[in-house]
């Protein structure tokens, strides 16, 4: 079995949000209560929802981590009707050392992975940012895992085929045999399926941070825009709301609570 990390196993849009907006307080001196709710939710979602991309960029190797975060701030500021260029000692080391202390797994990741333990199914986590860092992620969870396959390593981003191979071969399985679990409609998804294995998504709630920020059309609206992201994905992937789900995949397994 392979996973995605990001919103898979570790909840990062909340990290994500709750550090935007701490940060977005600092850096235009103002109090949160001042903007408008709709207006800073709508800023809270194209930073953390990466609305143009800028992250793929990153991935393409045309911008560095951090150019990819700044760029994800200026149209968050720009949204919020700011023009204020980001302060890089803030965006970068002040902004990575609150995020990463928010990271944390979801309440279904232990039981579902100690689950597998004990049926003994191996498992391994393939994701679109370098290994290292991800590797990282997940020591900071408590999570120690011998494979783990990012796109320096695979040397190619998902949905390419050359991600999930990998993570196949270091599994010692035909893609046929492994099932890959992730969030993104296309890069898991879609990029699972047309590699031959048994592709899985999870769709994760939106982050109370977001929802608290927002009025109730705004949390409205996107929510039936994550909806319609997951409609992307093609037929064949299979869609569950919680990691214990994946047993009733597994060939064999007791399905038991």
């Amino acid at each position: 079995m392979l996973f995605d990390i990001d919103d898979t196993l570790i909840d990062l849009a909340s990290a994500q949000t709750v550090t935007f907006q701490e940060t977005i307080a600092r850096q235009t001196g103002q109090d949160l209560m001042s903007f408008d709710p709709a207006t800073l939710a709508e800023a809270t979602r194209y930073f953390a929802r990466d609305l143009d991309g800028h992250y793929d960029r990153y991935v393409a190797g045309e911008l560095d981590f951090l150019g990819q975060r700044l760029a994800r701030v200026r149209g968050a500021m720009d949204v919020l009707g700011r023009n204020t260029a980001p302060d890089e000692q803030l965006w970068g080391e002040t902004y990575e050392r609150n995020v990463r202390a928010r990271w944390a797994l979801f309440d279904d990741v232990a039981p579902t992975l100690t689950w597998l333990d004990e049926h003994e199914v191996p498992y391994g986590a393939v994701s679109n940012n370098v290994e290292h860092y991800q590797r990282g992620k997940l020591a900071e969870v408590g999570l120690s895992w011998d494979i783990v396959v990012g796109t320096d390593t695979a040397g190619a981003p998902k949905p390419d085929p050359a991600p999930f191979l990998e993570g196949c071969r270091l599994l010692n399985c035909a893609p046929n045999d492994v099932m890959m679990v992730g969030d993104n409609p296309i890069a898991d998804g879609q990029g699972a399926l047309e590699t031959g294995l048994t592709s899985v998504l999870v769709e994760r709630p939106q982050p109370k941070s977001l929802r608290a920020a927002a009025s109730v059309s705004a949390v409205s609206a996107t929510a039936a825009g994550d909806r319609l992201d997951h409609a992307t994905a093609p037929p064949g992937v299979h869609r569950i709301t919680d990691l214990r789900e994946i047993r009733r995949f597994v060939i064999g397994a007791e399905t038991r609570v």
